[in-house]
């Protein structure tokens, strides 16, 4: 798929006078920047940023009778906070900090790639598996934190003694793949979206996008809610007792 730096990336790019030059196998002979090679990370950057600067503005800004911006951010922080305590049954509220981030993080990278100028950080595989390395590192580490190292890690023999040597490579390996599908999904989804929108406009630019950018709004929200809900569903698995 052919490579073209967001808008923004050039702007920079050409506001601080920076060199291009090629990058061996990266889009052969085509000079970039390195703010236009690594424009995920850019993007990315600038969502952590807008998250961040939100989080900062509704605590600056809270008031007794909350106005639209507040009224809108207690209702996404409600909807993360049932989410995760409809499925976590032991302290929700500890997880639900990473998984707020996450989702309104994800979000905006999302989202970014609807705005002209700006490209989607999660239409780089490189984001969406670093999202879900965080998501995999932090479930295992609470779940030992939970459990015990050697009693979590034990669970994965399965209930019979005699078939761990069976079970628990076939489970292990199973942990690990959720790695894969985890940042897979996402990246294919928005990449995708992002590459068949991209098509439409080339063919007819003025009314069939519109429709197309509609429907980028609603996938990207449908895959950031997929992404934090099964970061909650791998969270409760990890710290579940069994009764």
């Amino acid at each position: 798929m052919e490579f073209h730096p967001s808008g923004l990336a050039v702007f920079l790019t050409w506001m601080f006078g920076l060199t291009r030059h090629t990058w061996g196998s990266f889009a052969p002979g085509v000079p970039f920047s390195f703010l236009e090679r690594y424009d995920h990370l850019l993007i990315s950057s600038l969502a952590a940023l807008v998250t961040v600067a939100l989080a900062l503005a509704v605590r600056t800004r809270m008031a007794r009778i909350p106005g639209p911006f507040q009224q809108t951010m207690e209702y996404l922080v409600t909807f993360v906070r049932s989410l995760v305590a409809d499925n976590v049954d032991h302290n929700p509220d500890r997880y639900m900090p990473l998984i707020g981030t996450l989702g309104f993080f994800i979000m905006l990278n999302n989202l970014f790639g609807l705005v002209p100028g700006l490209g989607s950080g999660t239409a780089n595989w490189n984001v969406t598996l670093g999202c879900a390395l965080v998501v995999f590192f932090y479930y295992n580490f609470h779940g030992m934190r939970e459990h015990g190292i050697g009693s979590y890690l034990g669970h994965f023999a399965g209930p019979v003694w005699f078939l761990w040597v069976l079970l628990w490579p076939l489970e292990i390996l199973g942990l690990f793949s959720r790695i894969l599908s985890h940042s897979l999904r996402l990246f294919g989804n928005i990449a995708g979206e992002h590459v068949v929108s991209g098509i439409f406009f080339m063919l007819v630019p003025l009314v069939v996008p519109v429709p197309m950018m509609l429907m980028g709004l609603f996938f990207g929200l449908i895959q950031t809610f997929v992404f934090i809900m099964l970061a909650t569903i791998y969270v409760s698995g990890a710290v579940a007792h069994e009764h």
